[in-house]
């Protein structure tokens, strides 16, 4: 039975499956209600999906229930799809760390209720951050998790579709719920109360912590009298503030030229909130100018 279904290149195509057990009194005899388990797939198919839109979007996926076997009633999920390089760092989203982040998701948001009774983002929980990577303190709990599934873990939409996933949880006899992904080492349980935050939780227009990256922008408009620039990045363009004194008081000294289409390497801070279940983007601040990369290099003369 195919859940979800994308076209995707035979030479390609990655797999990799993800275990999901049901567990309780009501597997006892290794079968399960069709009207408690289809929800479930559903949920976590879209989950998938979700968290595949936020971290790789033009990625494709393929997910597919491969078999069931005994024991407490399990599913095994195959996830096929292409790996997908992210930005000029060479980063790379592949299906066994897109699977393994799913689970990161469900234990950030399993950290948030053990510590706080909800599944809410905090507003102060990120207390560094790194190139790929973030450190959180959340309540008395210390963990770190990649920028893609910390995202993902403070989106209303994956949250409640991890919560359909799991819905099974909060119901008689299915308490609780496990995923494990064999290819990472790594597995969460859900138990029901957990599943009933994530169902319940809405969000609209929450703060969370600013993310800060290292990138390159492209200068498209500037204003010599003005701490505001415009610059693209990608497809996308943006007017931006640029928090960097030194950078400006060279600029004032005439000790630095710029032509619109010359690159800037930065420290990039940008707002974020969460509005009606969905990640959005706010101010951005460039808080330091690394390198400025000139669009076309002067010529040199060897004297």
């Amino acid at each position: 039975m195919s859940l979800l279904k994308r076209k995707t290149r035979e030479s390609e195509t990655q797999s990799t499956t993800m275990e999901v057990y049901f567990s309780g009194p009501s597997v006892d005899e290794h079968s399960m209600s069709v009207r408690d388990l289809a929800p479930a797939l559903i949920g976590l198919a879209d989950a998938i999906d979700r968290y595949k839109e936020l971290s790789c979007p033009f990625a494709d996926l393929d997910v597919r229930i491969t078999a069931t076997k005994a024991g407490s009633f399990d599913v095994i999920l195959q996830i096929l799809g292409t790996a997908i390089s992210l930005g000029q760092g060479g980063e790379t989203i592949d299906v066994v760390n897109l699977a393994s982040g799913i689970i990161d998701v469900l234990k950030i948001l399993l950290t948030r209720h053990e510590q706080t009774g909800t599944v809410k983002p905090g507003e102060h929980e990120v207390v560094e951050q790194h190139e790929t990577q973030i450190d959180l303190q959340i309540g008395k709990a210390k963990l770190s998790a990649s920028r893609r599934s910390y995202r993902a873990a403070c989106d209303g939409k994956i949250i409640n579709d991890l919560g359909a996933a799991t819905k099974p949880a909060s119901e008689d006899g299915y308490d609780p719920v496990r995923f494990i992904h064999k290819d990472s080492g790594n597995d969460a349980t859900v138990p029901g109360d957990a599943s009933e935050s994530m169902t319940d939780l809405t969000l609209s227009d929450q703060p969370i912590e600013p993310s800060a990256e290292t990138t390159t922008l492209q200068i498209d408009t500037i204003q010599f009298q003005s701490r505001k620039w415009k610059f693209s990045k990608g497809d996308e363009k943006f007017w931006c503030e640029i928090a960097d004194d030194g950078f400006l008081a060279r600029l004032n000294r005439h000790e630095e030229s710029f032509c619109s289409g010359d690159l800037l390497k930065v420290n990039l801070e940008t707002e974020q909130y969460v509005r009606d279940g969905r990640l959005e983007t706010g101010h951005r601040r460039i808080t330091k100018v690394i390198e400025h990369i000139p669009i076309e290099q002067q010529p040199t003369l060897g004297i």
